[in-house]
């Protein structure tokens, strides 16, 4: 790719990154984390996966802040997290979408198994956002995921009916941008069950092991992209 396009994105990119610290939605490493992240991805990916992680950060920021004085009084983790989002939380949810747009930067012969890996591992986080963001707000029953008992609204590994909606729609969404720009092939379904596994496992990990202190909330949010990824790379040798 021509140096003339590749600076220019760059500074596109940290330009971006700043108006999200102007407008609150990241502190200064988080912001520059995204912007690296972003740079990677498209030059690995193109515009495709850059739409998609911008969609995720978009759902993401709109969903978090959503009513968020109202959730603030169930939810441990947002009690934790009131201030801007950390670099960790941006490395935590996007560091294996960086690795897929890494691969296919690096090893062209892999650029779709590449996007591929972006595209499930953002909608693993995009699911498990919307999940827990708009799951705490308006579900009704609650229940331990590990044990199927009733359990506490907004503690580590509860879930809701409305939440399991609410996280299929986050995988969707990412996967009908790689639908419209790419296939709606086997890809488009692989994607959104990718995105459900890693959202699942995100529940699972958090009732057996974040609610121990074993995994903070950054690890099991790497886990869960890391099993949506290997889910979609599992799902791409079947159907290749």
């Amino acid at each position: 790719m021509d140096l003339i396009i590749i600076l220019p994105v760059f500074l596109l990119f940290f330009l971006l990154a700043g108006l999200t610290v102007k407008a609150g939605l990241l502190n200064k490493p988080a912001a520059a984390s995204g912007a690296l992240l972003a740079w990677l991805i498209w030059l690995g990916t193109g515009i495709t996966g850059v739409l998609m992680m911008a969609l995720f950060f978009v759902c993401g920021a709109g969903t978090t802040r959503w009513k968020r004085s109202a959730k603030q009084q169930w939810s441990n983790e947002i009690r934790k997290n009131k201030a801007d989002r950390s670099a960790s939380q941006v490395w935590a949810n996007g560091g294996v979408a960086g690795l897929g747009g890494a691969m296919a930067l690096f090893f062209p012969v892999w650029k779709e198994e590449g996007l591929l890996i972006v595209a499930a591992s953002l909608a693993a986080a995009c699911s498990d956002t919307l999940s827990s963001e708009l799951g705490t707000l308006y579900g009704r029953r609650f229940f331990n995921s590990l044990t199927g008992r009733p359990d506490q609204r907004g503690a580590d590994g509860v879930v809701s009916l409305e939440g399991l909606a609410f996280g299929l729609m986050g995988a969707v969404l990412i996967a009908l941008v790689y639908g419209f720009l790419q296939s709606f092939g086997w890809q488009f379904a692989g994607i959104v069950l990718a995105g459900l596994l890693g959202n699942l496992a995100d529940s699972l990990l958090g009732a057996a092991l974040q609610r121990k202190g074993l995994l903070t909330n950054d690890w099991v949010n790497v886990l869960n992209t890391v099993i949506a990824a290997v889910s979609m790379i599992l799902l791409s040798i079947a159907f290749s």
